[in-house]
């Protein structure tokens, strides 16, 4: 949380400061209590998979989609080699959670059901889930590097993350303050992206990261590491990936479809753990990977 020095006259009339501090102080009362919490087959799941030490790991939260999860795996079985990907169901719907559960096995991916939890704020439980994962796996599993994925980021390119940390400890696309000017991030308070982060795990293996947001600096999910890790860094001395929007044209249709691009490989859909219309579109998302897969970043229609 911002200092509570920098927030001006205008922010404390309103009580801004303490909403904040209280929104803090909840969110890490919850996590705590989260985190702590263990499933009877952790254990078991941390041995078999305890050949990873060393190795680079892919973690996927997976929330309620079990098609697109499968959509992004069979992907990543093509395009993402020299990794491995470990799901991680954060689902509420017990069907959902047994179907995510078959996708897995489908794919031979390791599988862990994370305690369930009640939350409804998107952010939260996603940030949650995530410390939760650091804490409870990525500890135990001792890998050489680990990279946090959405569930609805499609590669539809060779990935290849072997010099991605090679000069710094962490990579993946920057996300400033909400009210940075373009081109000042060093100015503000930043993170990576949530669905799309790598870190060097010898580099942060020992700090007390937090996947939670912090609104108090404009920072979503993830942004609580200002603190552990980011304000240690000058961000013009990093290579940030890059991530931007793009409208590519359906030509059966002539319809402009708003998607992501990020770092020239993967490509994101927006929002599909809260869009029940998603499991008719994916037709139209793997036509769309398609395209891009045979005429690279630049293609315009598909």
């Amino acid at each position: 949380m911002r200092p509570l020095s920098d927030f001006p006259k205008r922010d404390w009339l309103k009580l801004l400061p303490l909403r904040h501090a209280f929104t803090v102080w909840r969110n890490d009362v919850l996590q705590q209590y989260h985190v702590a919490r263990r499933p009877a087959n952790l254990p078991e799941f941390l041995r078999a998979n305890a050949h990873l030490a060393d190795k680079n790991l892919a973690l996927i939260v997976a929330f309620e989609q079990p098609r697109v999860l499968d959509f992004m795996l069979t992907k990543a079985g093509r395009f993402v080699p020299d990794t491995h990907f470990l799901v991680f169901d954060n689902s509420a719907d017990t069907t959902a959670r047994s179907q995510i559960e078959r996708v897995c096995r489908e794919h031979r991916v390791p599988y862990l059901a994370l305690p369930r939890n009640s939350i409804r704020h998107p952010n939260r439980s996603h940030g949650i889930a995530m410390t939760w994962i650091f804490h409870n796996v990525v500890r135990a599993l001792r890998p050489w590097m680990f990279a946090y994925l959405d569930h609805d980021l499609i590669p539809f390119r060779t990935v290849d993350w072997s010099q991605a940390l090679v000069q710094q400890p962490f990579y993946g696309p920057v996300r400033a303050q909400k009210s940075a000017e373009p081109g000042r991030i060093g100015e503000n308070s930043w993170s990576l992206w949530a669905g799309y982060s790598l870190f060097d795990f010898s580099a942060v293996k020992t700090l007390p990261l937090n996947f939670l947001y912090d609104f108090s600096r404009g920072l979503d999910t993830g942004g609580r590491n200002w603190e552990s890790i980011y304000k240690n860094y000058d961000p013009r001395k990093i290579i940030f990936a890059d991530s931007r929007k793009v409208t590519l044209t359906d030509s059966r249709t002539g319809i402009g479809h708003q998607i992501r691009l990020v770092d020239h490989r993967w490509l994101h859909f927006r929002g599909t753990s809260y869009r029940p219309e998603v499991q008719e579109q994916l037709e139209l998302y793997e036509r769309m990977a398609n395209a891009l897969a045979e005429n690279g970043a630049e293609t315009k229609t598909f």
